[in-house]
Order: C-alpha cells, then structure tokens, then sequence
C-alpha cells in the first residue's frame, strides 16, 4: 500500500488583479507556484473551486486542491482505496456542492465502482459508497465504467461497457442518479448491432434525466481495406431506459454523419447537429441539424448548408488553391475540408441553435539512424481553423463562419492550443491563443493576410503570444477579431483549454502558467 501524505501550503495574502480586457472585466488572482500540473478545474461558487492535479510520472499520484478567493486553503493526495482494498482512479465531480472522487475496484469476481465524498480539508469523508458492479465474465472481456453528467449538474450517470468476445454483442449497463443521490433509473441492455460493426459515438444526459447514445453502424467488408466513411451505413439515436431501447435512426438522404452532438430542452426534443459527407468519398461537405420528438417518433424540422469552395479555401495559401485546382481537373474531387472534429453545441433560450467544430490532427514522423538502427518518433500536434455557425428558431442557417488560425507544437498534446467558447451579451465568443504579427500594434484589430497568405502561427512566448478574442453577433453575423489580452500584461500565457464555464453562475474561470507558477482568474457573464 503506498504511504499516503496531506500536504499543507502556507497561506499569502492574494492582491487580486482587476483587468479590463475590451469591455470584458477580469478579476485575477496573483501567480503563484503550483504543486502539480493541472488535470482539470471544478467550479464550486465563483472564485471558490477545486482542482484536480497529477504529479509524477506512469506511478505518480492524483491530487486536489481547495481554492477560496482564489487562494489555495487546503491540498490533499487522492486516496486510491475502496472497500477496504487499493482502487483505480476514475474521475472526480462537483455534485450537489460536494466534492467526490469515482473510484473502481477489481475483486471475487465483479468489477465495481465507487464514490467517495472529499471534505474541506481534502481529506476523504465517511467510507466509499458502491454505486454499481457487473460479473466479469469468461466470454467476455473486462469491461470498463464512466461517468456522465448533465449540463445544469442536477443529474449524473454511472455507465459501463463490456464488450463480448467472438459472436456475443457487447453488454451496456447504467444508473442515473440526482444531485441528492437518489437513483432515477438503471439497466442493462444489448445494442441491436454487431459489436465488431457499430460503435457508440456520444452519451448524453439531459437536464430532465433522460440518457440517450449516439452509434455509427457499418457495413461489413474487408478487414484490411475497411474505411469508415467507405463502410458507413447509418447513425442511430437510442434512449435508453429501465423499460428498454427506444430508437430513433437518422436518415440524411444518402449522406453519411462525420461527427455530431445532441442537446435537448426540457421538453424532451432532441437538437441533433453535426457534420456530414459524401457517402463513399472522404472529407466533410456540410453541416446539419435535426430536432425531434422522441416522445412522438417524429422529425420536426431539419436542415443543411454545404461548404462551398471560397469557404473551403479561405484561409488557403496559393500553392494549396492550385493543387486543389489540379486535383479538381483531374476529375479526382472537389476542395474538402478535413480533419474537422466537432466541439460544442448550444440551443439558446430562443430556441435557435450555435455551434463550432475545429481542425484538429496529429502527425506521427518516425527518424531512424542509419547507423545504430535506433528510432526516435515525434508527435505533431494542429489545432487550425474555427468553424461556427447558428441555425434559427425556424431551422435556417443564419450564418456560417470560418475563423482562420494556425497553432502546432511538438510532443505535448498542444496544451496551449485550440480555444474556449462562449455566450455573451447577444454574442457567440472565441478566445485562442495568437501572435501579435496578426493584429495591429495600435489599436489591436485584426490584420487580414493578403490573398494567398495565411496567418501567421500562434506563437506561446513571451514577445509574441497574445490572447484574441472572436466576437460574432448572433443577429447579423458580423465578426469582430482584436487581442485581448498578451502575455505580458497577465504574466503568463493562457490555457483556453482549462477554460471552464459554470453555467449555474454564469461565470467563466481562466486559467494561466508561467514556468512552474499559475494563475487564476474569473469573468462574468450575460448569457441571457
């Protein structure tokens, strides 16, 4: 059993930064040294919340700290036992204003999950609570758990997985619980698919409670050859629930679904958005949107809009336009958009729908020295262009919008790369991490490259790196780029990633490092 301590920081007075970016207010707390890289923040109230860090490397531990104001009041190791064996981490949540690690244990035969509450002093309170367990079974393989949550935190699932081996379809299992920990709902159930052909895409738990999966289907076809959008063959909408499996398939009329997210109101209609393409052929052509009433089986309304070429190529450098060009005259495709993943989705108060996806990839290069043999593998990370758009109350496209950036590192996951998004006073908001070259020196607009010239990449030093912020208003669709804020001015650069909305308070948390030091920071806002 690994010995466990709770480490005390002392306490410092922390002068909090008031920083006024654009008409944006930004309360800041001081940089300080942080005891472990950050996995993720937990809004509890505010500037009160909790983070969850990991230090060392393939046997180091997970942590939490306690945040009031800001400032750290208390840190504690992670205790990795339940029922009276060592566990697994899982994950960690605010539920109910409780702060709660997930953990799983493998034993006599069972594979279970537990919760154990966290009191103020980061030190485990009361014994783990066991939620939910299932046979580990020969014919099948180990099977794993996950928790999911709905947006308003008013609900939280315990789901799992276990695939079967050979010709046995794969097992599903889950417990819906409220934020009071009384169970809603559970079951088991088997998809109506072969486990090898079909895959589950998305879980979704809606603010009523409702626990719905996504799944690609597929054709079968030659192992070797196979290509997802070659051997696509449908998309299905389950709900699932005590009582069984209510399906609902979409049907794109010949197209198939790249990536999509659900979202749905409290009157169980479901929002459906994503990204399509041609059937057989790679690359994405468009996006679209569906919603319907699951309760009645029926679409309401539907919609596409298709990337057109000046929108494929904008942001494109010459030589790219030209090889699309040829490519083109070759008979051999159209201009595509790839490697695009989709993000967030949101159905605004007046039911109209906004949404982005982002270029997201990774390349793989493999050196080997032609003396020794030995080999050295390099991870290269892109996040590139936005895309956003909104669909109306009505179910038209209002406006669709590419925003150009280049942001690439090397062997780190880009963790300062791609952006946080949200809601503000009538606008749909971007922030990203930039280089000053795209902006002016004076006024901090947006500087737009020359045909056939691209933006320069973000830059994360000291001289170069500034925050930008996109602001889209949601009537008309007019864009607004300028800086935000750089890095000089907060002492650090900023990880959008970490970016993290309350939507109870309708706060946003910032988060920012500088060497061994981080920063926290809070903005409001008028999501109304």
């Amino acid at each position: 059993m690994l010995k466990q301590t709770l480490t005390f920081f002392a306490l410092t007075a922390v002068s909090l930064q008031m920083f006024m970016a654009q008409s944006y207010s930004i309360k800041w707390g001081d940089l300080e040294k942080r005891s472990a890289r950050m996995v993720s923040i937990l809004p509890k109230s505010g500037a009160d919340f909790y983070a969850l860090r990991y230090s060392g490397g393939m046997f180091g531990s997970y942590k939490f700290s306690m945040h009031d104001n800001f400032k750290i009041t208390a840190t504690g190791k992670i205790e990795m036992m339940a029922d009276g064996s060592m566990a697994n981490f899982e994950t960690a949540r605010v539920i109910g204003g409780k702060l709660y690690v997930f953990l799983t244990d493998k034993k006599e035969g069972k594979n279970s999950i537990f919760m154990q509450e966290y009191a103020n002093d980061m030190t485990p309170k009361g014994t783990a609570k066991k939620l939910a367990s299932f046979d580990l079974e020969k014919n099948r393989s180990r099977g794993f758990f996950d928790v999911i949550n709905s947006r308003s935190k008013e609900f939280f699932g315990v789901i799992w997985e276990i695939p079967g081996k050979k010709e046995e379809k794969d097992l599903y299992g889950f417990k819906i619980f409220d934020d009071e920990m009384n169970e809603v709902s559970d079951g088991e159930y088997k998809l109506p698919f072969e486990g090898k052909l079909s895959t589950i895409h998305q879980h979704y738990l809606s603010n009523t409670g409702d626990y719905f999966i996504s799944v690609m289907e597929y054709e079968e076809g030659d192992k070797k050859l196979f290509k997802s959008y070659v051997n696509y063959k449908a998309t299905h909408i389950l709900q699932i629930t005590p009582e069984g499996i209510e399906e609902f398939a979409i049907n794109l009329e010949g197209k198939r679904v790249e990536a999509m997210t659900m979202n749905s109101d409290n009157d169980r209609v479901m929002t459906l958005t994503g990204i399509y393409g041609d059937q057989g052929k790679a690359g994405v052509s468009g996006l679209f949107y569906m919603r319907a009433d699951f309760a009645k089986q029926e679409v309401i309304d539907e919609g596409f809009s298709k990337f057109g070429k000046d929108f494929i190529t904008q942001g494109w450098s010459d030589r790219q336009k030209e090889k699309a060009d040829k490519k083109s005259a070759k008979g051999k495709g159209d201009p595509q958009l790839y490697n695009y993943v989709m993000r967030q989705t949101e159905v605004l108060k007046d039911g109209s729908i906004v949404g982005s996806l982002e270029q997201y990839y990774v390349v793989v290069t493999t050196y080997t020295d032609p003396k020794t043999g030995a080999t050295r593998t390099t991870y290269t990370y892109y996040y590139n262009d936005i895309v956003a758009f909104k669909v109306n109350k009505d179910g038209d496209f209002d406006w669709l919008k590419k925003i150009n950036k280049y942001q690439v590192s090397t062997n780190d996951g880009g963790p300062f790369s791609s952006y946080a998004r949200f809601v503000d006073n009538g606008k749909l908001c971007f922030i990203f991490n930039d280089n000053v070259k795209n902006y002016d020196e004076t006024a901090g607009k947006f500087i737009k490259p020359a045909s056939g010239k691209s933006v320069s990449p973000a830059n994360f030093g000291k001289k170069k790196n500034v925050v930008a912020i996109v602001e889209i208003d949601l009537e008309s669709g007019d864009e607004s780029r300028k800086t935000f804020f750089d890095r000089k001015e907060i002492t650090a650069v900023a990880v959008p990633k970490e970016f993290v909305i309350d939507y109870s308070t309708n706060e946003m948390l910032l988060y920012a490092v500088y060497g061994k030091k981080e920063k926290f920071g809070l903005m409001s806002l008028d999501m109304d």
